[in-house]
């Protein structure tokens, strides 16, 4: 089971991030994988607007998502660590809440959006989020242990 905390969870909740990060990255300049900005915003925001967010905001959402797989590779001790381990330690638990936050509360963004968010943030999104925030979870206590 050590064997799988310390290699398989981390490895795991780290391309996951990086994945997520670099679509909102994309997201920044582009609707993709969707064919346009109105599909776009019906599925992934759940909105008619279709106004993408602005760039800056998907960037920085992006660049905190693969900087939340960073810190997972720190306090795995997988890649040289910065600054203080409890710092690190700290940061590792509130990425594992505000995960699980997202995943749990995420359901009640389903009030009031078009029916392909509500349908994709059912299957998806916030069962995708909870999931991660449970593997974050693991690695911060793991991290606690040493």
């Amino acid at each position: 089971m050590t064997t799988v905390v310390r290699t398989v969870v981390p490895a795991v909740l780290t391309v996951a991030l990086v994945v997520i990060g670099g679509l909102h990255l994309i997201w920044a300049f582009s609707p993709w994988p969707l064919a346009d900005e109105v599909s776009f915003t019906r599925t992934v925001l759940g909105s008619d607007s279709g106004e993408m967010p602005p760039p800056a905001l998907s960037a920085l959402v992006g660049l905190a998502l693969i900087a939340g797989a960073v810190l997972t590779l720190m306090v795995n001790g997988t890649i040289p660590q910065i600054g203080p381990g409890r710092l690190r330690t700290l940061g590792s638990y509130a990425l594992a809440l505000v995960l699980l936050g997202r995943g749990l509360g995420g359901f009640l963004l389903n009030s009031g959006a078009t029916s392909e968010f509500q349908r994709w943030n059912t299957a998806l999104y916030s069962p995708l989020c909870v999931v991660l925030g449970l593997l974050g979870g693991v690695v911060a206590v793991a991290a606690s242990k040493r």
